[in-house]
């Protein structure tokens, strides 16, 4: 009493390419605007914290992102690594700080 496979199944048709292409790319995009809403308002909040030093807020990030990068092709722990660059962050983003 065993059925055949065929029996009940659906019909799977060809798959249209740019239909799926579209719905990947409407995926990503609000994907990709979630995040850059996120980070333009932490960069929003940084910059009502430090207000009239975001030059030096922005140098310090970037050298912090620029070493971090070097321990880790250099041979560094990647955990140590990290957490080094978690820590630079919180002090240099001092979310404890309230704007004036």
């Amino acid at each position: 009493m065993t059925q055949k496979a065929t029996r009940g199944a659906a019909k799977v048709g060809p798959i249209d390419l740019a239909t799926a292409r579209a719905r990947r790319q409407a995926a990503e995009t609000q994907a990709g605007e979630a995040l850059l809403r996120s980070l333009a308002r932490l960069v929003a909040s940084v910059q009502a914290r430090w207000q009239g030093h975001e030059p030096e807020i922005a140098i310090l990030t970037a050298t912090t992102l620029m070493l971090a990068v070097a321990a880790a092709f250099a041979g560094a722990d990647l955990l140590f690594t990290f957490m080094v660059v978690l820590a630079a962050a919180v002090t240099i983003w001092s979310p404890w700080r309230q704007p004036e």
